[in-house]
């Protein structure tokens, strides 16, 4: 029978966010469908056009769809909500939040209603990073199984086998990518940041692993 070790080598990788994603949904209650249907459409131009105004790409901005719905607790009176969402994809977050503030002044009607809900953002990494965190990881590996052959008087002589494990992420903290011990962002106006005020992206740790089975000798 062959003698072998196996072990499980990790090493850390740090990804950084290389874009940020919001959904904008823009909802109107009126007391015909036709009503709702026609207003939520011309406010949802006017998002649109606000927002490439504070400087937002056309790019940037996507169709996230539209609904119209009768809410359960309006039985008792007729009426009806139709919203229409838009999809936001930015590397720059002060620009993203600059661009939502100035949407504010559009819904002075009560009938009208914004609401903004942050999507996992998008990390990434340099390849050149992920290629020295595995080799770090199977470099701690050979570590681990000389380490364990030394303590029962074997030497390491091959690899017999290599499995890449999938990689363990914990969360950055930012709306959309929490957990439970996650830091939050502030609610300090973007308006009043400007980019020398602006923090560094957020960033998350990753542990890339691999098992490794080693062939061992006397």
């Amino acid at each position: 029978m062959d003698r072998f070790i196996e072990v499980v080598g990790t090493a850390s990788l740090v990804e950084s966010v290389v874009e940020y994603r919001a959904d904008v949904t823009v909802q109107v209650r009126a007391a015909q469908v036709e009503t709702a249907i026609k207003e939520v459409g011309e406010l949802r131009a006017e998002c649109i056009r606000q927002l490439r105004q504070s400087g937002l790409n056309g790019d940037e901005l996507s169709e996230g769809g539209a609904e119209v719905w009768r809410p359960w607790f309006w039985k008792q009176k007729p009426g009806k909500e139709a919203s229409h969402k838009l999809l936001i994809c930015s590397h720059d977050m002060n620009r993203l939040m600059t661009a939502l503030g100035a949407l504010e002044p559009l819904f002075e009607n009560q009938r009208h209603a914004l609401s903004v809900s942050m999507r996992a953002p998008r990390f990434d990494v340099s390849i050149d990073a992920r290629r020295a965190a595995e080799r770090a990881a199977l470099a701690d590996a050979e570590t681990k199984a000389k380490n364990i052959a030394e303590c029962v008087g074997l030497k390491i002589n091959s690899v017999l086998e290599v499995e890449e494990l999938g990689v363990k992420t914990y969360r950055s903290g930012t709306y959309g990518d929490e957990d439970w011990m996650g830091v939050y962002a502030g609610g300090a106006s973007a308006a009043a940041l400007d980019a020398g005020d602006a923090p560094e992206h957020a960033t998350r740790s990753s542990t890339v692993r691999f098992r490794v089975r080693f062939a061992t000798g006397a």
